[in-house]
């Protein structure tokens, strides 16, 4: 009664989730998950373009304005005047633009791969999930289905019992079957519930799609998200590099300035023009953090790149072997479940004629539902390791 209840618990907030949203496919209900990480997504890709927006600009900062005034009126007011206002701008060195430009554009591409991988992460939960949930209401029918035939076999074994053509032991037994088929029903009921919260978690609130994916044939290795991300960090931290190795100084400064000014208050003002640049000087002690940080992180991500290859490459064929198997295993179950069928039905009708007893009819109509249970999860095997090769060579539902 615990195990139901706590099912109707689920039941109810699984549905306040699933409410808000109608998917028939695995792509439908990805689409509505990934939806939910568009706003901070879409702050992150603002960010980006703003970076290389900031990048094309005339100048690497904005220009600045001064104004100044200069007198004697606190040490003999002989009427000193003087006025400056000047206008200051940093210009971009020969190649400088160019280069935090290519930055700029080098991190935008890294972020929507880093993006890409996201998404492909959470079909990745999704995927398995789905198939969580659809294994567990497979074993919640193969659980009500069992439960159904010992309630039958107990009804038949009661009337027999009745009739003097079986003992009352039997009775007991057959009842202790039916005890036995509802723990399981129960175990099953927790396991559905639990897997449809976890669902509706990952999912955030998509209808259970019904639809089956296909095979799809695997892309090129290097389209992979993960390695297209990690050859776009590569990317990105090359152009750091360049640019960290190319930008030896800060930007030179142009000043324009204009003066107006007098000596004696009976003087008129004289108006004068400076125009001046500033260069800084550069040291390698300045970039070498940039330099070796830049060159860290190309090494960090050709490594890397390297690695989740071979790793891919492997989660790739033993995606493929789990799929040859599953297949065989159908083949296999569907090949025996006939022969099963046959001798149960044997067994049932000795069982009515008195030749066989009630536990091996029991052991009879378990086989039975062994065997029916063995072929539906081997067709369930097959849809999921699909979804497995799917995942493993980087395709999207």
């Amino acid at each position: 009664m615990l195990a139901i209840h706590l099912l109707r618990i689920g039941i109810l907030a699984s549905a306040s989730l699933l409410s808000s949203a109608q998917a028939a496919t695995l792509r439908e209900a990805l689409d509505h998950a990934w939806a939910v990480q568009a706003k901070p997504l879409s702050a992150r890709e603002q960010q980006f373009a703003a970076q290389v927006t900031a990048s094309q600009a005339w100048t690497p900062a904005p220009p600045s304005i001064g104004l100044f005034n200069t007198s004697d009126q606190l040490n003999g007011d002989y009427g000193r005047r003087e006025w400056e206002v000047g206008l200051s701008t940093p210009i971009w060195l020969p190649g400088q633009r160019e280069q935090v430009e290519a930055l700029a554009s080098a991190e935008q591409t890294a972020f929507s791969g880093r993006s890409a991988v996201g998404r492909w992460q959470l079909a990745g939960q999704l995927r398995e999930s789905w198939w969580a949930l659809r294994f567990a209401q497979l074993d919640i029918a193969n659980a009500n289905r069992q439960l159904d035939q010992t309630q039958a076999l107990a009804k038949d074994v009661g009337q027999r019992v009745q009739a003097g053509d079986l003992a009352a032991l039997d009775q007991s037994q057959a009842n202790s079957q039916i005890q036995q088929a509802k723990q399981q029903q129960s175990l099953a009921q927790l396991e559905l519930q639990r897997a449809r919260q976890s669902f509706a978690l990952i999912s955030r609130g998509a209808v259970l799609p019904e639809q089956n994916e296909t095979l799809e044939s695997p892309p090129a290795l290097e389209r992979h998200p993960v390695l297209s991300s990690l050859q776009d960090a590569t990317r990105s931290a090359q152009a750091r590099l360049e640019q960290a190795t190319g930008d030896s100084r800060d930007a030179p400064e142009v000043a324009l300035s204009y003066t107006s000014e007098r000596d004696d208050v009976n003087d008129p003002y004289r108006g004068r023009i400076k125009l001046g640049i500033t260069v800084p000087f550069g040291s390698q002690a300045r970039n070498q953090p940039r330099i070796t940080a830049a060159n860290a992180d190309w090494i960090e991500a050709q490594t890397s790149r390297e690695l989740e290859s071979q790793r891919i490459s492997a989660e790739i064929a033993s995606a493929r072997f789990e799929l040859a198997q599953s297949q065989q295993q159908q083949t296999l179950a569907a090949e025996e479940l006939p022969r099963v069928k046959e001798r149960a039905g044997w067994v049932a009708k000795g069982f009515k004629l008195g030749q066989f007893d009630l536990q091996t009819q029991i052991r009879s109509q378990q086989e039975l539902l062994d065997a029916q249970a063995h072929v539906a999860r081997a067709e369930y095997a097959i849809g999921r390791a699909i979804s497995r090769f799917n995942q493993a060579a980087g395709v999207l539902p």
